[in-house]
């Protein structure tokens, strides 16, 4: 158990006051980072990045009455060990020589926004679902836990192999469609569902990971 002292336990209000993830705010801040991996210029992209990863943890953790030590805020939010020096140059390099390869650039922009929506989205999942400390402070070690099991996630949803639970929608009643309007809204609807199923493929890679062992009490 936590060895923190009384003032910094969770209050009655402090527990009850996190509610559902704000996930208009979480898609903003995603859209920020997405826009934030188009620019240009040197450095700045990295920077904005890691403000818009210290605004969601700090947003996720708050909302549920914690805080973060600066350790911890630093180890979340911080790009991961496989992002060294020469991978930011080269990642530079490649950025000017692909320019106008708007494809690879925007898949490019996609991958830092899905890392970016499973921080926030996952922290959440955590502390709702899986953290049993009672203490307000959220320290390095298990900062480390969560960001280590986030960028598992991650990784693991994009894994085959991976089985998760999708919801089939009722066919509803008689469609009066013609063939072509089908086929439209057919498209228009799996576009609409791609967040959802991400979202259910990041959740259960998780869940997959938290139950193998969660060494904080």
């Amino acid at each position: 158990m936590s060895s923190e002292p009384a003032a910094n336990k969770p209050t009655a209000a402090q527990v009850t006051q996190g509610g559902p993830p704000p996930g208009g705010r979480l898609a903003v801040l995603t859209a920020f980072a997405v826009g934030a991996s188009w620019i240009p210029v040197p450095v700045l992209p990295a920077r904005m990045l890691l403000r818009i990863r210290g605004a969601i943890v700090q947003d996720t953790v708050a909302r549920h009455g914690l805080s973060l030590t600066t350790d911890a805020r630093a180890l979340l939010i911080e790009p991961g060990s496989e992002q060294t020096p020469l991978r930011k140059a080269a990642q530079l390099v490649t950025k000017e020589v692909l320019r106008r390869l708007n494809p690879a650039l925007a898949l490019a922009a996609a991958a830092r926004g899905l890392e970016v929506y499973a921080l926030g989205h996952l922290l959440d999942r955590y502390i709702t679902r899986f953290r049993r400390s009672t203490a307000v402070r959220v320290h390095a070690e298990e900062a480390r836990w969560v960001r280590d099991a986030v960028d598992r996630a991650v990784r693991r949803a994009l894994s085959p192999s991976l089985q998760a639970s999708f919801t089939v929608l009722p066919s509803g009643t008689e469609d009066l469609r013609d063939e072509f309007t089908r086929w439209i809204d057919a498209f228009l609807l799996a576009g609409a569902s791609v967040p959802e199923y991400i979202e259910r493929r990041l959740d259960a890679a998780f869940d997959e990971i938290a139950a193998a062992g969660i060494p904080h009490d």
